[in-house]
């Protein structure tokens, strides 16, 4: 019997079929997996998936800003999570669905934001729905910066002002990725106009 970890990983090693089918398990872990792998393949087709995938995720319940106790520390506490034991403290009883949902996190939107940069490419209203991840300021600074690394590969002009807006976000990596993203989508334009 397969780990979870092998069944996620097998997203990365499987048929284009097959990543359609795991885009839609149940689990976010294996959706996850299926997400990289279609990046992996770099094949256009797959956007209309990934679109598919990024609405689910978005009807899901969003916690990425939950009220959470770090054990042991008091001050500033940006990265404690990362290094730090934490209690997650919900304003309400939640049952392990919503636990599950709280540990998403953003994790698969941001796997589908990286699969959209590998493939390069991106439909009209697939740009919009990155553009409002900048915009929105309940979304997690992974997501944004996934989305703004993304958007500076499809590398289309009307992102420019959404860039524009990411790189005044007070937060190291989505700047610095907003930063490169105005780079590609400019030097793109000037390419084009020669």
């Amino acid at each position: 019997m397969q780990s979870l970890y092998e069944k996620m990983e097998h997203g990365f090693h499987c048929g284009s079929d097959e990543l359609k089918t795991l885009s839609v398990n149940p689990d976010w872990r294996i959706r996850y997996g299926a997400a990289l792998g279609m990046g992996l393949k770099k094949d256009p087709d797959f956007l209309v998936d990934l679109e598919r995938m990024l609405e689910v995720e978005n009807a899901r319940p969003l916690f990425t800003q939950p009220v959470t106790k770090f054990i042991g520390t008091e001050g500033d506490t940006r990265l404690a999570e990362q290094v730090m034991s934490f209690e997650v403290i919900f304003p309400f009883p939640v049952d392990e669905d919503t636990k599950e949902a709280w540990k998403t996190r953003g994790r698969v939107i941001q796997a589908i934001l990286f699969a959209i940069h590998d493939i390069g490419s991106a439909h009209d209203s697939l740009i919009g729905k990155l553009h409002h991840y900048i915009e929105d300021p309940s979304r997690d600074y992974s997501v944004k910066a996934a989305a703004v690394r993304a958007l500076g590969q499809v590398g289309d002009r009307s992102s420019l002002p959404y860039c524009g807006m990411a790189a005044n976000i007070d937060e190291r990596c989505t700047q610095l990725e907003a930063i490169k993203a105005i780079g590609r989508i400019k030097d793109r334009e000037g390419n084009n106009s020669k």
